[in-house]
């Protein structure tokens, strides 16, 4: 796996290995990115079930202006810190290790925002899905946008807490759903 575009362009990162790492596909994180990209300059992003960091590492090499990662995994942070520091990206990076549940409640009540927030549970963790999404709303910026990638057999909903989806496109079994701000 390799960063796409922006200032750490080529880049290879490490993937760390586990039953609940699914990295993103290339195809996947092109489309992301064709998607968000050309808004995340001086931007904030949050990556939730971070993993090696590919997603949040790709916003960095666009020129978010920083990105912070959860992740609960020992092997993954460690992977996620090494490709920071490949990519020269640790000094715009924030590594908070610990249950994303935990964190985001921690983030929620020290009134964290965020201009993206990126989140990718363990697609064997259905449960996980609708306990997230009651939290994103409190997370995003007013103009923020909250990307999920689910399973395609999951049917995520068209409103929740706040947030509305604005755009919704599957690729094989996974499906990525962009929600914004209800009006």
């Amino acid at each position: 796996m390799r960063v796409i575009a922006g200032i750490s362009k080529g880049r290879k990162l490490k993937v760390p290995k586990g039953p609940d790492i699914r990295p993103i596909t290339g195809n996947i994180k092109e489309a992301l990115f064709n998607t968000i990209g050309p808004y995340l300059e001086g931007k904030t992003f949050l990556d939730l079930f971070a993993g090696s960091g590919a997603v949040g590492i790709e916003a960095l090499s666009r020129l978010a202006e920083k990105a912070v990662f959860v992740e609960l995994d020992p092997q993954a942070v460690a992977v996620l810190q090494e490709n920071l520091e490949a990519c020269q990206l640790s000094s715009k990076a924030r590594i908070i290790r610990g249950d994303v549940f935990c964190v985001v409640d921690q983030l929620v009540r020290e009134k964290a925002s965020f201009d993206f927030v990126y989140v990718d549970p363990p697609f064997r963790k259905v449960a996980y899905f609708p306990k997230i999404m009651a939290s994103l709303a409190a997370l995003l910026n007013q103009e923020g946008i909250a990307i999920i990638r689910s399973p395609k057999s999951l049917e995520m909903p068209d409103e929740v807490t706040g947030l509305t989806r604005f755009k919704m496109s599957v690729y094989g079994d996974s499906v990525l759903s962009y929600y914004q701000q209800a009006d």
